[in-house]
């Protein structure tokens, strides 16, 4: 998410810059993504909100939204957005690989398999990206872990049940 908002700022930066202005929809995910980085999840939920009822047919708001809803625990509710995200958008392997978080937040693991395998199969190096959801749930910053090694550790649960 840091990465994101980096990438967003820079992109916010150089825009304005060129005398371009942003979107009312594009602002509000934008506002979304900081909030949601600065812990401010109630924030961020109302931007993305915003930014759904803006444009409801762009896929980055629902993802938005569906990861404040999983940053403040309330995986189920964050469903709907995902599947919704992943209707607009089937090639969005970010909508899988989070979405298949919030299910193994659940205990459903064999979705959360199914979902990291199609974020993997859509996007191989998405596992690589800085401080995926914060090294899937590893408070040591040294681990390497991501949805590869989640994925063993489902899979051992899976067959363990």
């Amino acid at each position: 998410m840091k990465r994101n908002l980096f990438v967003l700022s820079i992109l916010f930066l150089i825009i304005t810059g060129c005398g371009v202005t942003l979107s009312d929809y594009e602002d509000a995910v934008l506002e979304g993504v900081s909030n949601l980085n600065l812990g401010k999840p109630e924030k961020a939920y109302e931007d993305f909100s915003r930014a759904i009822d803006i444009d409801p047919s762009r896929a980055d708001a629902y993802v938005g939204r569906a990861n404040t809803l999983s940053t403040m625990g309330r995986y189920e509710e964050a469903m709907p957005d995902y599947n919704r995200a992943i209707e607009i958008d089937p090639q969005l392997a970010n909508a899988y690989a989070n979405r298949g978080s919030a299910h193994s937040q659940t205990g459903q693991y064999e979705k959360a398999i199914a979902d990291y395998e199609k974020a993997l199969e859509l996007d191989p190096e998405i596992d690589d990206a800085p401080g995926f959801i914060k090294r899937l749930f590893s408070d040591d910053p040294n681990t390497v872990k991501g949805i590869r090694k989640h994925l063993e550790y489902l899979r051992t649960k899976v067959k363990d049940s």
